[in-house]
């Protein structure tokens, strides 16, 4: 019997030990504003990677091949829709103000 008890309470060991896994906070340059990611938080609310990491957590990030491989949606229309939708569902920000940060402007993005 305590082997079994011992058993259930590790299992979410390895889930716990996934959602801690890779920066903690991620800044995004955008014309309208800085976008600060805390990707710890998201971890923790969504608890799937796949739901972001839909090829792989392996693969990285988003702007790894999204914005870089011909094809596939550019990075910001991809975090516009993704982000959103998950927003609308769990009552997130929805207003741009919400992730966008207007006094933080990075002109670096005026070029795309």
């Amino acid at each position: 019997m305590f082997r079994l008890l011992l058993l259930l309470l590790l299992l979410p060991a390895p889930l716990m030990a996934q959602e801690n896994t890779g920066r903690e906070v991620f800044d995004y340059a955008s014309r309208w504003g800085m976008v600060t990611f805390n990707h710890r938080e998201h971890q923790q609310r969504v608890g799937d990677c796949l739901i972001c990491h839909h090829e792989g957590v392996e693969m990285g990030v988003c702007s790894n091949c999204h914005g870089v491989i011909p094809g596939l949606p550019q990075h910001k229309d991809v975090l516009h829709k993704k982000c959103i939708n998950c927003h609308w569902k769990k009552s997130g920000p929805t207003d741009c103000a919400g992730c966008h940060d207007p006094e933080r402007l990075d002109e670096s993005v005026y070029g795309d």
